[in-house]
């Protein structure tokens, strides 16, 4: 079913298509510009923080700009203003921790005007930026396959079945902890397995992110009683995509764990004494603070609130961030910023907490993060 609703304001329409059975929805709305302006305005920024990136549990996957002016001025000059109005609505959408290769910039200076110019309401209008926006679920979709399912043949490779990794972390998604314990439970029953864990990303060739999920998967694994020996993992970035990436469902396919079966000998054994893991940590590297300050960069928030987004989704789960910080002071402050941040996606509040660091190691081979995460299992 597609729907359209309308909405009007004193200089701001929305458009809102809702594709129910592919879970994508497009929004379209237009900011306005001052007379021969290109900053935005605080009116155009407030627009774009509630539209874009509202509480409404969507998550942005694609933006395009269309910058446009009023029939003042001449062609060659209109056409570089409507240039820089969506250039500087592009370098807006990245403060805000929005990726550049999901951006695309159109400008027509006056050749396409949507009002009327004869009047001053109308030039006014036409002074604007065109936004279309994609967004899909926070939640990728699940499938009912399971990874007991698999057949796991030597010299075959598999995708592992809905274990998803928040966008730009090491850390899966919620529901795919279970996920975790049950590639374990596999590879404890099926000790003859000799297999290469291989990480994929999507969007581009992000080797180091694609390296450290097949790492943590990995690490996972031997930490909870399968054989060093058996184990091996390698990340690819976006070298090796199985679909062309044209909307989020491509995307999220190339998203992915994948199993490679160098060998399997047939031993077989019969656990009947699992466990399944209920705590879990993860190091976030890729939300930081700024240098001795309590607020962060716009990247750093961006992938926060994507993990809280992923918070306010979980079931049974407690998280709890552990922050560091050179003083108490400064401690206290960054706890505060951080909690502000997570209180403002996370309706249940009892879902995290937000403690200090008190126990950072000395290791002066590896540069500890500003924070790291535990996520434990809860009844």
């Amino acid at each position: 079913m597609i729907f359209r609703k309308l909405v009007t304001f004193s200089l701001f329409y929305l458009f809102l298509w809702s594709i129910e059975a592919q879970n994508v929805e497009i929004r379209e709305f237009e900011i306005y510009f001052i007379y021969d302006s290109d900053k935005l305005t605080r009116e155009a920024r407030n627009q774009i923080d509630e539209w874009l990136f509202g509480k409404d549990r969507l998550r942005l996957v694609a933006v395009e700009l269309i910058g446009h002016c009023d029939s003042l001025g001449n062609d060659e000059y209109n056409l570089d203003l409507s240039r820089r109005r969506a250039e500087n609505t592009r370098l807006y959408l990245l403060s805000k921790g929005f990726e550049l290769n999901d951006i695309t910039i159109k400008y027509y200076g006056r050749t396409k005007p949507k009002y009327s110019n004869a009047t001053e309401e109308g030039k006014a209008k036409n002074r604007r930026c065109e936004i279309i926006a994609e967004f899909v679920d926070a939640s990728p979709g699940k499938t009912e396959e399971r990874i007991a399912d698999l057949p796991f043949e030597t010299g075959q490779k598999y995708v592992l079945p809905n274990l998803h990794f928040i966008a730009n972390q090491i850390v899966p998604h919620w529901y795919s902890l279970d996920v975790m314990n049950e590639l374990l439970l596999v590879l404890l029953q099926r000790k003859g397995i000799r297999t290469e864990i291989q990480g994929h990303v999507c969007c581009n060739n992000d080797h180091r992110l694609s390296e450290a999920r097949a790492r943590y998967i990995t690490q996972f694994l031997i930490s909870n009683g399968v054989d060093a020996q058996r184990l091996q993992y390698k990340g690819f970035g976006n070298r090796r995509p199985v679909e062309k990436e044209t909307n989020e469902e491509t995307r999220m396919k190339n998203r992915r764990i994948e199993a490679f079966i160098l060998n399997d000998s047939g031993e077989q054994v019969e656990v009947t004494d699992f466990k399944p893991v209920t705590e879990w940590t993860f190091e976030l590297p890729d939300i930081r603070f700024f240098p001795a300050k309590n607020n962060m960069p716009p990247a750093s928030r961006f992938n926060l609130k994507l993990i809280a987004a992923d918070i306010e989704k979980s079931k049974s789960l407690q998280y709890t961030f552990y922050i560091k910080a050179d003083n108490e002071t400064l401690m206290r402050q960054r706890m505060a910023f951080v909690e502000k941040e997570l209180s403002a996606e996370i309706s249940a509040k009892q879902k995290f907490q937000v403690l200090p660091w008190e126990d950072i190691p000395a290791n002066k081979y590896h540069i500890l993060p500003d924070m790291y995460l535990v996520i434990k299992k809860i009844k």
